[in-house]
């Protein structure tokens, strides 16, 4: 929404990282296959296009949002190899949009130089009913307990992986969006990015 408000490119980096998930299935590659995970990576498209996500050609936006596909991306992501090939497709993508870029390594390693990093936290429980809402309006499972056990794991992979571990980036805001609507937190973001390039409206 805030790209949309600013006229700007979302790049979705978590749902490349699913992308990429869904490619070593169909390729028959295992998930703790690092260097096989990156060649195959390699060797076919990644895309994000207004907001759809691509492999080779093919949309495959509503097959990468399950709970499994999810919980593996987490997985793949940890592998220094995969990352290396993700902030490289990142990083080309940022080259040639304005973007607006969602993930847990953005103000960190992929674009450290951005205009503005905003860090957002809630607490967990209001996190868990979110994704519960988001999977359900999907028409996949949502049970409030089995989503708790995998955001702890996910967030603890994430903080404690060798390579690009989640961390608060130098320069960022932090918005906590426990207690906030989407429209607030969007109207948040906005307003920090033009008080940062001096638009004043």
């Amino acid at each position: 929404m805030v790209a949309d408000v600013l006229g700007y490119s979302y790049l979705d980096t978590g749902a490349m990282y699913r992308a990429s998930v869904l490619l070593s299935i169909r390729n028959s590659i295992p998930l703790d296959d690092s260097l096989l995970l990156a060649e195959n990576i390699r060797n076919h498209s990644i895309d994000i296009r207004s907001g759809a996500v691509f492999i080779d050609d093919e949309d495959v936006s509503s097959l990468i949002r399950t709970p499994e596909i999810s919980d593996a991306a987490s997985i793949v992501s940890s592998e220094s190899a995969v990352r290396r090939e993700m902030v490289i497709l990142q990083q080309k993508f940022g080259k040639t949009h304005n973007t607006v870029a969602e993930g847990r390594d953005m103000g960190t390693v992929v674009f450290p130089d951005a205009d503005l990093k905003i860090y957002v936290i809630a607490d967990v429980v209001i996190r868990v009913l979110r994704r519960c809402r988001e999977l359900s309006l999907l028409g996949n499972e949502a049970d409030d307990g089995k989503q708790l056990r995998s955001q702890l794991t996910r967030d603890y992979r994430d903080r404690n992986r060798s390579d690009s571990p989640l961390r608060i980036a130098p320069g960022a805001f932090i918005l906590d969006s426990t207690l906030m609507t989407i429209t607030e937190q969007v109207s948040t973001v906005i307003e920090l990015f033009r008080e940062r390039i001096g638009v004043i409206q």
